[in-house]
């Protein structure tokens, strides 16, 4: 870590354990079990974009103003605290500026003005979560071979707190843009990167955070790397080699499959990428914790609770039992949304609100969104 805060990096690197120091405690998720009781499901509908950038910001500014402006007031805004706490935060998200691709900063301004918020602000609203120490989410990977049907699948709780305001704002944005795959995201409106998704050709993503240090900006934020990854790769292979050539800012987990049913868990730092594969007849999860090369990661009950359904039920995990597994893995109301991605298909069943892996899924067909 010591060549990242060379030259002005003393001062950039108190900047940015600053902002982390004033979110962190707001921001703590554990290895946990479930709770609670089921609740009825969230409708969410598809938002299409399209475009050149500008086209595709204006239209997600206008069309989800009201939502942009509540979420960056009182969901990042209380996250980074008073007003000393949001001048460090904004310092620290200055530098991620000039790592943005040209067309992701033009879409990104383009949401600001029409939401009529500062540029500043709506770029720290979309790399603070790379300011953050938190923990949580969970995912696994399963082939053809593990369900009835012959469908393969990825199933996926995002966890995160919600501080009684980002559990009611989850959306589908499908994005259209010029020169570049289609995909849909299953998002927070003015996040322009992506959390989890599916591109027009069967690629599908979702990341876990892992523990890291604090570091100043270095890449672009790891949202927007999983964006880049939707926008120009088809398949795994090529996911994996996108992600290895491009800079790496935070360290995450980030389970990938394909319309093909290829599988992998890209174990990532800054510093390198290791990718973890599953025998054919056995589940891919991966929580919070890096596990390959040999690394004897402290215990995570879901983990072991998402490996062990899956070979307990091997043959018969159908979308029904899946959804089960999910929401036996359920944190409370720190699980914001949960999905089951069907690549092939071009399907995701998708469920959110508070406790959101207990609600009924609702499928969305994503293959007429994704025809231009």
């Amino acid at each position: 870590m010591g060549a990242a805060f060379s030259s002005s990096g003393f001062a950039r690197r108190r900047v940015v354990a600053g902002a982390i120091a004033v979110v962190a405690a707001c921001l703590t998720l554990w290895c946990s079990g479930p709770g609670g009781a089921p609740v009825p499901t969230a409708a969410v509908e598809p938002i299409l974009l399209e475009g050149h950038p500008e086209e595709i910001g204006r239209a997600h500014g206008r069309r989800l103003g009201p939502q942009i402006r509540l979420l960056e007031e009182r969901y990042v805004g209380a996250l980074v605290g008073d007003d000393a706490g949001r001048a460090r935060a904004l310092a620290a998200a200055a530098g991620f500026r000039d790592r943005l691709r040209p067309h992701h900063r033009a879409e990104l301004d383009a949401v600001a003005e029409a939401v009529g918020i500062d540029r500043e602000r709506m770029l720290l609203a979309n790399c603070f979560l790379d300011l953050l120490p938190s923990v949580g989410c969970s995912a696994v990977a399963l082939p053809a071979a593990a369900a009835p049907d012959g469908v393969a699948r990825l199933g996926r709780n995002l966890d995160f707190p919600s501080r009684g305001v980002a559990d009611g704002h989850s959306h589908v944005l499908v994005v259209r843009p010029e020169g570049r795959h289609a995909f849909a995201a299953v998002t927070w409106p003015g996040l322009v990167g992506v959390l989890s998704g599916m591109n027009e050709h069967g690629l599908t993503l979702a990341n876990m955070e892992v523990a890291r240090e604090p570091r100043p900006a270095a890449a672009m934020p790891y949202a927007l790397l999983y964006r880049t990854v939707l926008e120009e790769c088809r398949t795994v292979a090529e996911a994996i080699a996108l992600v290895e050539r491009e800079g790496r800012q935070t360290a995450n987990n980030l389970m990938l499959m394909d319309a093909a049913g290829d599988r992998a868990l890209l174990e990532i730092t800054p510093e390198r990428v290791v990718v973890r594969r599953a025998a054919a007849d056995a589940p891919l999860a991966a929580t919070n914790h890096h596990r390959a090369g040999g690394q004897d990661p402290p215990r995570c009950d879901r983990y072991a609770c998402l490996v062990a359904d899956a070979e307990r039920d091997w043959g018969r995990l159908d979308r029904d039992a899946l959804h089960r597994t999910l929401a036996l893995v359920s944190q409370g109301d720190l699980t914001l949304q949960s999905m089951i991605f069907e690549p092939r298909e071009r399907v995701v069943h998708l469920a959110v609100g508070r406790d959101a892996a207990r609600r009924r899924l609702r499928p969305i067909d994503l293959t007429e969104q994704f025809r231009r």
